[in-house]
């Protein structure tokens, strides 16, 4: 046998195929029989070539693995995807299962409060207040009790209170709206005094559940109106849903604020809680659920169990494995966070001036810097106008450190806080 080298010998072949296609088979005045000739030295040349491959000690690369073998530094794994759409594929997602959506059907956690207000409804009590930061999962909750409750309800959701009271009336027409070729026949309500009558003729022995969710936006009058449907509606029962700070607004209403029988706070969830939600959310997608198993206690220490910045947070580990190009999610992809960490709010909240407090604890609620002004002693300051400028500066420090956010609205700028510190907060 030949002493060169594979590969040398590999190159000699190619070169009789090569000068084989330019000389003999390229020739148009070739004798008779002489393309069967080539035909035959062509096939003699790959089958040497082939013989040489078998009998050599160098171990072949799969064709299939080829493509991936494109960088001696990176796994082969890492080069299988370009793009979230790649990456989804190689790890069986069929989409980032952590994009926020409101599905019933994924909402786990909070258990106490899940059997309290379903206890509620069926108890009949009239009104009920679920209160809880921005986030923590009202809204979740509310859809998901439409799917536990049997044909004996009829379930009304309302994602906003009504601006005035009058459109009670649009919305419970349109809740009880007969077939086109009855309506001749039916009665309608007529105007809000004609409401509970109509709701008692209609509901019999079914019971009237109405999801109001953002009730901290809601006018006096609208709440003043709730108070009197559900006071002459026999089968009615109100779930209202806000921000914590809704019980404050109550202190002007206080026949409103006696007539909430249970009181439901959602906060956050609990690591057990935290591990189920990204399990689920996985597991909705295709996956196994146990993907994020390995990085789970430094996501629950980050995000203190909030659900929605849980899920921002796993899709901004998502978007790093993208980047990095991994398929298995490990504490060392999570090392992109410390980067833009700022430091541990429980420490910093120490350190705060107590303006800087003040202003933190008044934006429970989302307000402009003159709302904010408007809310502190002015006798402290020469004019409103310095108390605006005073808010600002304070705003400004604060947003740099990302414990507030803000929102353009109309000409002016809404600030809240941001949902960490809005956690803690609602905590102390």
């Amino acid at each position: 046998m030949d002493d060169k080298p594979l590969d040398e010998r590999d190159d000699d072949v190619a070169d009789e195929l090569e000068d084989l296609d330019e000389s003999e088979l390229s020739r148009e005045d070739a004798a008779p029989g002489s393309l069967e000739r080539q035909e035959d030295i062509k096939m003699h040349l790959l089958k040497d070539s082939k013989n040489l491959l078998k009998s050599s000690n160098v171990e072949q690369t799969p064709v299939s693995d080829a493509h991936i073998a494109t960088s001696p530094e990176a796994p082969r794994s890492l080069q299988t995807f370009a793009n979230l759409t790649d990456w989804l594929a190689a790890v069986g997602w069929r989409a980032n299962p952590f994009n926020f959506t409101i599905e019933a059907a994924l909402f786990v956690g909070y258990d106490e409060q899940k059997t309290r207000l379903l206890r509620a409804i069926q108890e009949g009590h009239k009104m009920i207040l679920m209160a809880g930061p921005t986030g923590s999962g009202k809204t979740t909750m509310l859809k998901w009790v439409t799917t536990q409750l049997s044909k004996d309800y009829r379930v009304i959701f309302l994602g906003k209170p009504p601006d005035v009271p009058e459109r009670f009336v649009e919305i419970f027409n349109d809740a009880f709206k007969a077939p086109w070729f009855l309506r001749p026949f039916m009665s309608h309500i007529k105007n809000l005094y004609h409401i509970p009558e109509f709701l008692n003729s209609r509901l019999r022995r079914q019971r009237l559940v109405v999801l109001c969710d953002e009730i901290h936006e809601s006018d006096m009058k609208v709440l003043e109106w709730l108070r009197v449907l559900s006071d002459h509606t026999d089968q009615l029962t109100v779930v209202l849903s806000g921000l914590p700070v809704f019980e404050s607004y109550l202190d002007g209403l206080e026949t409103f604020k006696k007539r909430i029988v249970e009181r439901i706070e959602l906060l956050s969830l609990t690591k057990e809680e935290t591990a189920q939600l990204v399990s689920t959310r996985i597991q909705s997608m295709g996956g196994r659920g146990d993907e994020f198993t390995p990085v789970l206690d430094i996501i629950y220490e980050r995000t203190h169990g909030f659900p929605r910045e849980v899920l921002r947070y796993c899709s901004s580990v998502v978007d790093e494995a993208v980047r990095r190009r991994a398929t298995t999610i490990t504490p060392e992809l999570l090392s992109f966070t410390t980067r833009k960490e700022t430091p541990s709010i429980t420490t910093t909240l120490e350190q705060f001036t107590p303006m800087e407090r003040r202003v933190l604890e008044l934006l429970k609620m989302p307000l402009t810097p003159g709302g904010l002004a408007d809310l502190l002693d002015l006798g402290k300051y020469k004019s409103r106008q310095h108390a605006v400028r005073s808010v600002n500066n304070v705003l400004k420090e604060l947003l740099q450190q990302n414990f507030v956010e803000r929102a353009k609205q109309d000409k002016a700028y809404i600030y809240s806080l941001a949902p960490r510190v809005k956690t803690l907060f609602v905590k102390s």
